[in-house]
């Protein structure tokens, strides 16, 4: 096992560079290293040119084992992990590789079980990786690595908005108040992910679409549980234009989401889903759309309903699925229902 005493003084970097290349067991000793840099910088220890390098060799070689094991031992992103998430921001590479080990833990609500090859198992709060992640964006080299997850971060931090309104668990709460002494953050968490939010689609160059959500009321209405839906609604029409590359993967995942056995975030889901269906390429997404707008037709919620409808009538004039014979009895069932 690589510790603290086989990384000595200025000669370090040499070292963990040595290993990256020659030791056929090195993933079982990246989290004692991640630790090692960690402890330096906590020791106020400046980073070099080669300390940085090194942190984002490390992120492309191992980014699973460099995520787990920063989240594990500094959750709240002491500046010592700042450096080392900041560091790992100016390597699109490295960007690229460790967001999806983020977006796991971001959206396993409340807490993500981490574990390191060394045996260190923990829980930690899912608005730790949103901590990260807002470190990250801050970089404007991420842009073209953060492009790439557009449709999962977009959904993620949709999600923690609305999960962290409605269920804060008191060692989440606890969490957040060690989290908002030491950075200055907002009292709430889900401001703090609005606030993250927005940030991503600035960062994309979407400051457009941002400002218009903001000329709405949006960004508050996203806070309220009893108006979230709405909210989401908005966004994605204030967001269709420039989300074009994504709609299909975008409405895969909400498709999803709307599938599970006990559906995750369903009614935002659908008013997401509702507003980007005309964009759709129908032999991809329509066929798994139609039992779900069915079975919310059905549902005791108003909404669920209008939603289910609005998207029937959309699909109602697909020539593909005219075609198929799908919609003519849907829609007119879809009115039938709506009447009653």
């Amino acid at each position: 096992m690589v510790g603290r005493e086989a990384l000595p003084g200025g000669n370090w970097a040499t070292s963990l560079l040595w290993e990256l290349c020659h030791s056929p067991s090195f993933p079982l000793q990246v989290p004692a290293i991640v630790r090692s840099i960690h402890q330096r910088l906590t020791s106020h220890m400046s980073p070099d040119v080669r300390m940085h390098t090194d942190i984002r060799r490390l992120a492309e070689a191992h980014p699973r084992e460099m995520v787990t094991t920063l989240l594990c031992c500094a959750p709240a992103c002491d500046r010592a992990a700042a450096v080392m998430w900041s560091s790992i921001a100016f390597s699109g590479t490295a960007v690229e590789k460790v967001l999806p080990t983020l977006l796991e833990a971001m959206q396993d609500w409340p807490v993500h079980n981490v574990s390191t090859s060394d045996g260190d198992n923990t829980h930690v709060s899912s608005l730790a990786a949103t901590l990260a992640l807002r470190l990250i964006i801050q970089e404007p080299k991420c842009q073209d690595a953060v492009f790439n997850y557009v449709p999962h971060l977009l959904v993620a931090l949709l999600i923690q908005i609305s999960m962290s309104t409605d269920q804060m668990p008191e060692e989440v709460n606890a969490f957040w108040r060690g989290c908002q002494e030491e950075h200055g953050l907002p009292a709430n968490p889900n401001r703090f992910a609005v606030q993250t939010l927005k940030a991503l689609l600035c960062r994309l160059q979407w400051e457009n679409e941002v400002v218009a959500i903001e000329q709405k009321c949006g960004w508050e209405t996203l806070l309220c549980s009893d108006t979230h839906h709405y909210a989401v609604g908005l966004l994605a029409r204030e967001m269709r234009h420039v989300l074009v590359p994504f709609h299909s993967q975008i409405a895969i995942h909400l498709l999803g989401l709307l599938s599970r056995e006990e559906p995750l975030w369903e009614l935002p889901a659908l008013a997401f889903l509702v507003e980007i269906l005309d964009y759709l390429d129908g032999t991809k997404c329509h066929e798994r759309v139609l039992p779900i707008l069915s079975r919310n037709l059905q549902s005791q919620c108003p909404e669920r309903r209008r939603l289910a409808l609005r998207g029937l009538l959309v699909l109602s004039v697909e020539p593909l699925m005219v075609r198929k014979g799908h919609p003519a009895e849907a829609t007119l069932a879809a009115w039938a229902w709506g009447v009653q």
